[in-house]
């Protein structure tokens, strides 16, 4: 899609176009990078309905990119991504869980996003973080 057709379509509010804009300003391609607009970007995306804008949010937040470091925030978007059914997010929010990282740490909660994840299709890598949090 051409650059301006995906800005006109951004502007009406098209999710799709939203996370394209994003992706390619956070990546420099296509655009010129820059954080601070892909993350309004993956927000209109987000506020659309995008899951996967959704989880590329959360991963600013708890990084810290484009944004001020939010890990709570980051919670927050990996809960409602994975609530659309982002096995990615799923599996994230696990992890977030097992660490502490935006929530307190308990093994049970981190056990129920991996198996989540499982369940919504990365079930080798919610298996390997399931083997990794039985032995801790």
């Amino acid at each position: 899609m051409k650059n301006d057709e995906l800005h006109a379509r951004a502007a009406q509010g098209d999710a799709v176009a939203n996370l394209q804009l994003a992706k390619r300003l956070l990546r420099g391609r296509g655009e010129t990078r820059n954080y601070e607009q892909a993350v309004q970007y993956l927000d209109a995306a987000a506020r659309a309905g995008s899951a996967d804008a959704l989880y590329q949010l959360a991963k600013c937040y708890l990084k810290g990119i484009g944004c001020l470091k939010d890990p709570v925030g980051g919670v927050s978007c990996l809960e409602q991504a994975a609530a659309l059914g982002h096995a990615t997010a799923a599996l994230k929010l696990g992890a977030c869980f097992e660490n502490g990282t935006g929530a307190p740490a308990s093994s049970e909660l981190a056990a129920y996003w991996y198996r989540k994840a499982a369940a919504l299709g990365a079930a080798e890598a919610a298996r390997e973080a399931l083997t990794r949090l039985s032995r801790a």
